[in-house]
């Protein structure tokens, strides 16, 4: 009598187990109150000044007669804010180097130097409140940023590319950028 209570429960349990796995389960939980995934996200319009500095930033990125590109993935994290991973290789040095960058567009600058003022910058300097000029967001804008500020941080040993790694944040107006780049070779 065991024998059979024992294979009727492993017999029940297969079928679950292939229910499950076959999908014929409905799963009820409610989906009324979830955020909507990266993926869902990315199907929202995107802001167009961004994506053109995106397209811009590539563009010129391809054109470096002294660099090659490796690798380029844009991943949109919202309507306003994009993450990009690349990797070039700098002929000159010949040496390969990967960055992860993060653009935000706030709705005004005032937003944006808040945004800036927030954040953590205690190993940082302020490098430049020049805006190099004929960059890529005079390009796309037709203009100069009014509010510059370019922040850096060298992490690590820089004669030791295992160890280096460069940190940047930038406030362009309304748009901040932070990029982190590490030599790879």
């Amino acid at each position: 009598m065991q024998f059979k209570s024992i294979t009727a429960i492993t017999v029940l349990l297969l079928v679950v187990a292939s229910l499950l796995v076959s999908g014929c389960v409905n799963n009820t939980t409610s989906n009324t109150n979830q955020t909507p995934s990266a993926s869902e996200s990315s199907t929202a319009a995107h802001n167009a000044t961004l994506e053109k500095y995106l397209a811009t930033y590539k563009n010129a990125s391809y054109a470096e007669k002294n660099f090659s590109v490796k690798a380029w993935e844009v991943t949109w994290i919202n309507s306003t804010s994009a993450n990009l991973e690349y990797a070039f290789l700098n002929k000159t040095v010949n040496r390969t180097v990967s960055h992860v960058v993060t653009w935000t567009v706030f709705p005004t600058t005032q937003d944006a130097t808040n945004y800036l003022n927030a954040m953590n910058k205690t190993a940082y300097s302020l490098a430049s409140t020049v805006y190099p000029s004929g960059g890529n967001y005079q390009k796309v804008t037709g203009h100069a940023p009014a509010i510059y500020k370019d922040y850096i941080w060298n992490e690590g040993n820089p004669f030791n590319i295992s160890e280096y790694k460069n940190h940047e944040i930038q406030q362009l107006d309304n748009l901040i950028v932070t990029d982190t780049g590490k030599a790879l070779t």
